[in-house]
């Protein structure tokens, strides 16, 4: 059973609410009234409102003098002369769609209208040229030519002489290789890394002589006899050694020739080398080397500037590199009996390929 002060629950409704406002001044004791009326399902409450006393006045707004009557319908004529005067500040001009307002240093410019969609972009080319800057009568320009879409743009620029450097020094240049010390009579040259000092002509032949003291005195019986070697040093290209000399020998062969001793030439094997030069013996004991590369079981063979016969590869070293002299009888054993006394051997380094990388790719 409901006792005095219970909030029993009634029901609910759906109701639309209008809520007005009750003016009041200030003088009038704090209080609040509010009525609140419904009907079916519209309801209305009325409540007091409080108004409070006016603000401080604000500032003005900028007055903008349009001048409607300017017939100017291009940016580049507004006035040039304008200055910060209360008289001239606030004058606007209504160009296009773009109202320009003199604030007194510059023209702002506002939107007329709603914005529209972006613009398209100009593929703008631009080109340099320096012009002297010691010529009194030369000044910096820009000359636009082309179309809106494709402008070009040539700027002319008086640019000003800065104060002399220092000499360039090549060999700090950071893409020059300055491990080795040039040589004289050297010149500058791309090596696949670096610039670095190179021989002006790389691809150049060289000359080798191999003195008598190099070979060695020789007595007893044999069919070949190696006398003497000669290693070439390593060369940045392919090459076939050109090999001459001269040698004297002599003794008893068990053969149709006695007395009579050859000689050869081979690389990288005394006996198994490729030959690559011979000399024959004659009744006055010398035996002059020429370049010779066939023999009895390969008459065929010969020496072309790329069919690799006779050919050692760049940067070859050991017995790669080594030529072997021999004293040769191509019959039976004899007596041979050799002194280096006027011995001589002369190699001229031929080049069959480009330069090449020192790891020979």
């Amino acid at each position: 059973m409901a006792e005095p002060g219970d909030t029993p629950y009634l029901g609910s409704i759906l109701a639309r609410l209008h809520f007005w406002g009750v003016v009041s001044d200030m003088d009038v004791p704090g209080g609040v009234t509010g009525t609140f009326e419904l009907a079916d399902q519209d309801g209305a409450v009325t409540m007091d409102a409080l108004v409070g006393p006016p603000g401080p006045a604000g500032e003005n707004a900028p007055i903008v003098k349009m001048q409607y009557q300017s017939s100017i319908d291009d940016p580049a004529d507004l006035p040039q002369n304008l200055t910060d005067d209360p008289i001239d500040i606030g004058k606007a001009w209504w160009v296009g769609n773009i109202v320009y307002l003199w604030d007194g240093e510059h023209y702002v410019q506002k939107q007329m209208g709603t914005q529209g969609p972006p613009g398209p972009l100009p593929n703008i080319t631009p080109t340099v040229q320096l012009l002297d800057p010691d010529n009194p009568s030369l000044t910096s320009e820009i000359i636009v030519s082309g179309t809106s879409a494709n402008p070009t743009w040539l700027l002319k620029l008086k640019a000003p002489r800065g104060p002399q450097g220092d000499n360039a020094t090549i060999r700090d240049a950071t893409d020059y290789d300055d491990s080795v010390a040039p040589a004289a009579g050297q010149v500058i040259a791309w090596n696949g890394v670096d610039y670095a000092p190179a021989d002006f002509n790389p691809l150049a032949t060289r000359f080798y002589t191999v003195p008598e003291s190099a070979f060695t005195d020789f007595t007893g019986l044999a069919t070949r006899q190696t006398i003497g070697s000669f290693i070439i040093p390593p060369m940045p290209f392919d090459y076939v050694p050109v090999v001459h000399g001269h040698f004297k020998a002599n003794g008893i062969e068990l053969d149709a020739d006695p007395f009579i001793i050859g000689s050869e030439v081979r690389i990288g094997n005394a006996t198994s080398g490729q030959l690559i030069a011979k000399g024959a013996g004659n009744m006055s004991s010398w035996s002059a080397l020429f370049p010779h590369a066939s023999s009895t079981g390969s008459p065929n063979t010969a020496i072309t500037p790329d069919n690799g016969i006779g050919m050692i590869p760049a940067y070859s070293t050991g017995t790669t590199s080594t030529l072997y002299v021999n004293l040769v009888n191509e019959g039976m054993p004899g007596f041979y009996s050799f002194n280096k006394a006027g011995a001589q051997l002369s190699i001229l380094i031929v080049p069959v390929s480009p330069l090449k990388p020192e790891d020979g790719s």
